[in-house]
């Protein structure tokens, strides 16, 4: 069973476990994700992201480079099991060694403060993806605001009119210049129509899942399915309970992570979907305590007649797909 999974926090809790008594490592660690946990379940590439709080750092950007410190430092010390990719002949290199791939990405796009030759800085270290934002206004672009207000079903009402800024058209314009792939999770309603209209390559959102089926603000209307599969990106299944449950719970199931696939995939064809499992960045409970358990999933697809094309599709085809295409 090959995985290529688009999102994951554990770089970032490693980093935030060096402050502590109990410091965590890549190879082995009691996160969701370690090297032994991905090989088990037979992963092929991960992109580990680089998450920033822009309301704790008081120099975003410096952070952001000390966290690539970090993730290459794992690298190094983990040569021998998993390699940094930076193309798509990078991961088919270390599959035919025998090697995990990681791929480096970037969840706040606040951390270039706005300047483009910090977003040159980070594609120069490897970065190939990136959010405009996370939770938080920057000077590229808006989230969907929150708002204290609840609709009726428990979900946070949020305002979803404010897009992209200047610098953040510049922003996409040049990560489509350079090949750095546009993560529209997190973004704004109004933000992800901004790019649709100003870009020409796939984009991506990494951890999102259907609005439909859960109306939480991070997931994806129809519309916006339907725009990422006729560009050629891909969605990436979140596995935290909030985002998929209509009942606005934390407990994840393997059936509800079923149960969106098979909507994206009614919405927007068997193409436009990946994982994006949001591993050691989710709390609640986890029907896949780790990545190690991810054959819960399959056996839950193919309870729910997946095609062995549609599983496969999911599990990694279709985000190698993007890869091909963009960072070749």
């Amino acid at each position: 069973m090959k995985i290529a999974d688009m999102h994951c926090d554990t770089i970032s809790k490693i980093w935030e476990s060096r402050k502590g008594e109990y410091p965590q490592k890549l190879y082995q660690n009691n996160l969701h994700m370690d090297i032994l946990k991905m090989k088990a379940a037979g992963y092929l590439v991960q992109n580990f992201a680089l998450y920033i709080d822009l309301e704790k750092e008081l120099d975003p950007f410096a952070c952001v480079l000390e966290l690539t410190d970090v993730f290459y430092n794992e690298m190094a010390e983990n040569k021998n099991d998993i390699s940094i990719v930076k193309t798509y002949f990078d991961i088919l290199e270390n599959e035919k060694r025998g090697k995990l791939s990681a791929l480096m990405t970037i969840e706040e796009g606040g951390c270039c403060q706005g300047e483009l030759k910090n977003l040159e800085t980070l594609y120069n270290l490897g970065a190939r993806m990136m959010t405009l934002t996370w939770n938080y206004q920057n000077e590229l672009a808006s989230p969907n605001i929150e708002h204290d207000d609840k609709d009726d079903k428990g979900f946070l009402m949020f305002d979803n009119t404010q897009g992209l800024t200047k610098k953040g058209f510049a922003f996409i314009e040049r990560m489509e210049e350079l090949g750095m792939i546009i993560d529209v999770s997190h973004l704004s309603d109004k933000g992800f129509w901004d790019i649709a209209k100003n870009t020409k390559r796939p984009f991506v959102a990494s951890h999102s899942n259907a609005r439909s089926l859960c109306g939480h603000y991070r997931n994806l209307t129809d519309d916006m399915i339907r725009a990422i599969a006729d560009r050629g990106g891909v969605m990436g299944l979140n596995f935290y309970g909030n985002f998929l449950n209509e009942t606005n719970d934390s407990n994840s199931k393997v059936s509800s992570i079923a149960a969106h696939a098979r909507h994206i995939i009614n919405v927007g064809g068997s193409e436009c979907i990946g994982l994006g499992s949001d591993f050691d960045g989710i709390g609640g409970t986890l029907e896949i305590q780790d990545c190690s358990q991810m054959q819960k999933l399959v056996e839950e697809f193919e309870r729910q007649h997946f095609t062995n094309e549609e599983i496969e599709n999911i599990l990694y085809r279709n985000v190698m797909k993007v890869y091909q295409e963009m960072l070749s």
